[in-house]
């Protein structure tokens, strides 16, 4: 897979009729349109997972990426669709992720985990700590959502020493339904180096929309070129190689 110089969005939720993304094949049409046209040649699709609900199965999952994967070929041939899972933290998820139930990215050891906004932050240090030491390596997804993080660098640098990446959600740069305003603060943690992966987290084409090239130019603007490559193209594609950043 060519990726050189291209943005790859590893938090999307783009499958049709499997999560609170799309409801129809058209609209992950017009989604996967607008990432091309953004210069973004490889998505990571993320269903939520939520260990104990019902979850559709993981080989549902594949054919439905593969219908995806048809459709982001019309519109251009190396523009490629890969799979994985958001998983909601809890203590079952590992077993569920050995027993291939619930997905890593892109069939790598990067698992994309995201937390309830209330978490304490011994529980979300835990959870970090024994997806490490089950052999995965855990991105910590949206990381501007959590309380106990709020405005508290340090504890996020621990997090990063225990072993998990950060991933920030493109609207927490640029504005969205889901904008904060900490985008100072934002751009501090990514200028400290806090900050490992940029994903658009897009469920659909108005509100919450694919909006990568945004991030990108905010990031080019408030901090340089090569850290926004770093963020959108670079470290991504660490995880479709599978090997450390």
């Amino acid at each position: 897979m060519d990726i050189t110089n291209s943005y790859i969005d590893i938090h999307t939720h783009i499958l049709p009729g499997v999560d609170d993304g799309p409801a129809y094949l058209i609209e992950t049409i017009r989604m996967l349109k607008m990432e091309y046209e953004q210069g973004v040649k490889a998505i990571i699709a993320t269903p939520h997972y939520i260990p104990g609900k019902k979850n559709m199965p993981a080989d549902q999952l594949q054919n439905i990426r593969d219908i995806v994967q048809e459709e982001a070929e019309k519109i251009a041939p190396d523009f490629k669709i890969l799979l994985g899972n958001e998983l909601l933290y809890s203590e079952s998820v590992i077993e569920d992720l050995q027993a291939g139930k619930a997905l890593t990215l892109a069939n790598s050891r990067y698992v994309l985990v995201e937390f309830e906004t209330a978490i304490n932050y011994d529980k979300l240090f835990k959870a970090i700590a024994d997806l490490t030491c089950a052999g995965y390596i855990p991105v910590i997804a949206h990381v501007e959502r959590y309380q106990c993080l709020h405005r508290k660098d340090y504890l996020i640098s621990d997090l990063i020493d225990a072993g998990c990446y950060i991933e920030m959600n493109a609207s927490s740069l640029v504005g969205n339904i889901f904008s904060n305003f900490d985008a100072i603060y934002n751009i501090k943690l990514v200028r400290q180096g806090l900050v490992h992966f940029i994903g658009s987290d897009c469920h659909d084409i108005e509100r919450r929309k694919p909006c990568i090239i945004e991030a990108a130019k905010v990031l080019e603007k408030k901090c340089d070129i090569r850290q926004a490559n770093r963020l959108c193209i670079d470290n991504p594609a660490k995880i479709l190689k599978n090997t450390y950043i």
